[in-house]
């Protein structure tokens, strides 16, 4: 009788590992990007006085609307990546009035190097190399000159008073 309980906590450990956050080496995990990722370029856009159509347009649908505060859009974003530290931003939007007047929260700085692993950065690297070294001018190998082809070449007519044949 004790062999029972003893499997039963033993396949509920098993079951809960899979969700735990150790990680274990050798594994693959994928980014997981979720929620709204507003730029800072995107919020420039925003003036005082758009509708809320307008906002909708430049930043896309946001990602919760609170039912008891209508006023307030949040555009929400977590990523997690495989490989790193998450990454979260928060915007809060307010309206006045039925029109936009300001918003709340920071805008990440440098997403791309903050969410790419250390090979996808290094990969990055040897591409930008790759690209320096196509654009550099190489110098040209000399070639020598070859005679013309006659077989390419148009035939003059031997007779200056028959046409080529």
């Amino acid at each position: 009788m004790p062999r029972i309980p003893v499997a039963l906590i033993l396949t509920a450990l098993l079951a809960t590992t899979g969700c735990s956050t150790l990680r274990f080496p050798g594994v693959y995990r994928i980014d997981i990007p979720q929620g709204n990722f507003v730029t800072e370029e995107m919020l420039d856009e925003l003036e005082p006085g758009m509708s809320p159509e307008q906002v909708r347009y430049v930043l896309g649908a946001p990602t919760l609307v609170d039912p008891f505060t209508p006023d307030k859009w949040f555009y929400l974003m977590t990523y997690r990546p495989g490989k790193g530290d998450k990454v979260s931003q928060q915007i809060v939007l307010h309206f006045e009035n039925g029109s936009y007047s300001h918003h709340e929260g920071e805008v990440i700085e440098d997403f791309r190097k903050k969410t790419s692993s250390q090979q996808d950065r290094e990969l990055q690297r040897k591409l930008e190399e790759r690209k320096r070294e196509d654009v550099s001018p190489e110098p040209a190998p000399a070639t020598q000159q070859q005679a013309p082809d006659p077989e390419t070449q148009p035939q003059e007519p031997s007779d200056p008073g028959q046409p080529a044949a």
